[in-house]
């Protein structure tokens, strides 16, 4: 009879395991004798702090919104801020830009408006130089009063804009498949809707089913089911019992757009530095003139403005135009030269 140790199948012989290193006994008086790690915090003055329009997905027109800045004045106002807010830095203009804490640099700003003195902020320094990475932070800072399940959705479309799937974002933030695709509808939803939402008068669920049942026309239905639940005695109303689930299709949004550049011969150039799938149709006499087209997405807009000396935007679907926005999540920018 064979004698020895017995090892698994296609293994090959078992290496001790080495035994680890107890942790020198250190004597602890005070904090820092347990840190483990150190991560620096800035205090800034709230002045030099800015809020990239259009980056946070809260919704400042809603009530409640409103509440929790008032709330947060008072808090601040006697116990001064007490979680950092999160920024980057921006090398080309200088800048603290924000990440996380608009609710908080809004407070701290109405109170110096008021008369309360307050010099500086605490701030902790994020990478920024990926916008769609930004943006999860922001949506999992975990800080603060959370976002709405609508105001959530605008974050996740914005994502699914920059090339993330559902599964991506679920996977990367912690959010249900079914949580993420009912956000983005929501975020979607008529203006007067989210306002019943935001009043606790009606369910996100009562929400959906009228949207899913009359598109944009949902307001006035969602209305009528707040009115009849007031009217009966509830305080908010609720969707129907077995509403057939659907699954939507998330897609990312585009926006047509055409731009006037000064200098076209820098636009494909200037594209394919910001974006590497960038399509560039060739050139096309018109007249006097010839044009390019560039489609565009995942990119800041005003970025390529600044390159290529864009002057405005002219959307050719609704037929209106402007100036320079401070970014969109798809373009079709048209250059024209002289």
């Amino acid at each position: 009879m064979a004698t020895g140790t017995a090892k698994a199948k296609g293994q090959g012989s078992a290496k001790p395991t080495p035994t680890p290193t107890p942790a020198p006994i250190r004597d602890v008086t005070r904090l820092r004798d347990l840190k483990v790690g150190v991560r620096d915090l800035i205090m800034l003055d709230p002045h030099t702090i800015k809020i990239e329009k259009g980056f946070n997905c809260r919704d400042y027109r809603l009530p409640e919104n409103h509440d929790h800045l008032d709330e947060l004045k008072k808090s601040i106002k006697s116990k001064g801020v007490q979680i950092p807010l999160l920024v980057r830095f921006d090398a080309e203009s200088k800048q603290a830009i924000l990440v996380d804490g608009e609710c908080r640099l809004r407070a701290v700003l109405e109170l110096i408006r008021e008369g309360t003195e307050i010099a500086s902020v605490p701030v902790a320094q994020v990478p920024g130089n990926n916008p769609a990475d930004r943006l999860a932070i922001s949506l999992t800072a975990n800080t603060g009063k959370p976002l709405s399940k609508w105001e959530s959705g605008a974050g996740f479309q914005r994502l699914v804009n920059y090339g993330w799937d559902v599964d991506r974002i679920s996977e990367e933030l912690g959010f249900t498949e079914k949580f993420i695709r009912e956000a983005i509808e929501l975020a979607d939803a008529p203006d007067d809707v989210k306002m019943l939402l935001s009043e606790r008068a009606v369910t996100p669920s009562l929400a959906l089913y009228h949207l899913r049942r009359t598109g944009s026309g949902a307001g006035k239905a969602v209305r009528e089911a707040a009115d009849q639940a007031k009217a009966s005695g509830k305080k908010i109303a609720k969707a129907p019992k077995k509403v057939p689930v659907q699954t939507p299709v998330i897609e990312p949004k585009r926006v047509s757009m055409a731009a006037t550049v000064t200098d076209p011969d820098n636009l494909a150039d200037a594209i394919r530095d910001l974006l590497a799938d960038a399509d560039l149709e060739q050139s096309k006499p018109d007249g006097e003139y010839e044009w390019m087209e560039i489609t565009v997405d995942k990119i800041k807009l005003a970025e390529v403005a600044r390159l290529v000396g864009m002057s405005g935007w002219w959307d050719r679907d609704r037929g209106e135009g402007g100036g320079v926005p401070a970014a969109v999540d798809g373009a079709v920018i048209t250059g024209r030269r002289g």
